[in-house]
């Protein structure tokens, strides 16, 4: 099992990472799992270069390529993302616009996700499941949305947030277990 998460807010050990945490610990030991943040990382959105439509990859050279490659690698790649201005944060957009050349690739990967923010965290939900769906991806499960009610803190109010991300890692690893059952028992 090859888990990749993106760890999409600027704050390492804030909201979102408890809520990831969380998911984690669903997961096996035996898990490889690979974490991304994005935070920590220099990179830009999608240029205007178009490039990759003739070599077939990003060739963008920063911080954010060895993202792309386990992405590719991951069987499962989990998100993470605050809502910022009704949307995923602008270090998940630029990694999410930087995935154009991507076409197929990440196809029958399973996806899934945490969300934290105050209110208007459906229109975050909708971006990611679009991500998701445009690149062909198994959406696993209906993911975990944490309220809260300061920038720093604050998951400690919504009792379920906590129990709803170990639920998505769950749902993922009930979905790996469904999908490569044939895998497994060999």
């Amino acid at each position: 099992m090859k888990v990749l998460v993106i760890y999409g807010s600027a704050r390492k050990n804030g909201n979102t990472a408890q809520m990831l945490e969380a998911a984690l610990s669903a997961f096996p030991k035996e898990a490889e799992i690979k974490k991304a943040y994005l935070g920590e990382l220099k990179f830009s959105g999608c240029g205007p270069c178009r490039e990759c439509k003739t070599t077939g990859y990003c060739t963008i050279n920063d911080d954010i390529q060895s993202v792309l490659k386990d992405m590719i690698w991951a069987e499962i790649i989990l998100f993470g993302s605050p809502s910022q201005f009704s949307d995923v944060s602008s270090e998940l957009k630029m990694l999410m616009e930087r995935t154009w050349w991507m076409k197929g690739q990440l196809r029958n990967k399973i996806g899934g996700y945490v969300i934290t923010g105050r209110r208007y965290i459906e229109s975050t939900m909708n971006t990611l499941h679009a991500f998701m769906l445009r690149h062909r991806m198994i959406l696993g499960g209906s993911g975990a949305l944490g309220y809260t009610f300061t920038e720093m803190g604050g998951l400690e109010n919504d009792p379920l947030a906590i129990r709803d991300a170990f639920g998505t890692g769950q749902r993922l690893v009930e979905m790996y277990q469904i999908i490569y059952e044939n895998k497994l028992n060999r």
